[in-house]
């Protein structure tokens, strides 16, 4: 055996586990910030209705209390990972109007409230004070497979191939061909997962826009609270009848992409004739 390349591998492996080690105690002391701020942000959470308002109280020595209109709320999101969804927890943002725009051209953001560590019984309870009744997902739209090829080929392909070149060149990148492959394998699960989840549930009253890798969101948006609708098409995605969506709404944009744009145009025109149909307003 080449005692060199012995002693590169060795010392790859040692880099390799040192830096290991390093991130290790990172994420733990960021995991430690975190549930410390959560703990200290969200202790003794208490909600209440009111006639026409959520009163939220919370706060370890101050007691910060807020209060919301429900119809001032433009997204209501709820998320959860695997050890939460194994707990019984789930996590909730109310999203309110943006404040308008930066300089920047970027959109400002509005008064988030976040709610921490609810049940799902609580989170139906809460659904029910903001929207009026529990949202159910009704008829699915979901992303044709080609939602994977960019993903795949920019963030996997690309940058694998690169370092697999250099590494055929460069012997002191060699012992480090199996992290590529790792990355490789990982990151195609990645990117399939996102595509799983990826999906847009519409019924007459309710939008929810399901997306996540880890942690699966659910975004609820009510059609009378649409600003504006942009429905987008590639010039080689026309024969292929796919397409992408955007829902703007005085709190943020919600995406559905690689959609069959025929049924994203007529979701559009259902969606306009609704707003331009009904009573209700967005505030």
């Amino acid at each position: 055996l080449d005692k060199g390349y012995v002693k590169n591998t060795v010392m790859g492996l040692a880099t390799l586990f040192s830096v290991a080690i390093i991130v290790i105690i990172l994420l733990f002391i960021l995991l430690t910030i975190n549930l410390v701020r959560t703990f200290y942000k969200y202790f003794d959470l208490q909600i209440s209705q009111h006639k026409h308002s959520l009163h939220l109280s919370s706060g370890l020595i101050a007691k910060k209390n807020t209060l919301i209109k429900p119809n001032k709320i433009q997204i209501t999101k709820y998320s959860q990972n695997y050890f939460q969804r194994k707990l019984n927890l789930v996590n909730m943002s109310l999203k309110q109007a943006n404040f308008g725009v930066s300089k920047r051209g970027q959109e400002m953001q509005g008064n988030t409230l976040e709610i921490v560590g609810c049940n799902a019984i609580e989170r139906d309870e809460l659904l029910k004070m903001i929207l009026g009744k529990t949202p159910l997902k009704g008829k699915t739209f979901v992303p044709d497979w080609r939602f994977l090829n960019l993903p795949i080929f920019f963030r996997l392909v690309m940058p694998v191939a690169i370092f697999l070149i250099l590494a055929f060149n460069l012997p002191e990148l060699k012992p480090y061909i199996w992290v590529a492959c790792t990355y490789l394998v990982i990151g195609i699960f990645m990117i399939y997962r996102s595509y799983r989840t990826h999906r847009i549930a519409v019924d007459q009253d309710f939008i929810i826009k399901t997306s996540g890798i880890w942690d699966v969101s659910n975004q609820i948006v009510q059609p009378h609270k649409i600003q504006a609708i942009t429905a987008s098409q590639y010039p080689w995605h026309k024969s292929l009848d796919i397409g992408h969506l955007c829902i703007h709404t005085a709190a943020g944009q919600i995406r559905f992409k690689y959609g069959n744009y025929t049924e994203i145009k007529s979701l559009v025109n259902y969606w306009l004739y609704q707003v331009e149909s009904g009573d209700q307003n967005w505030m």
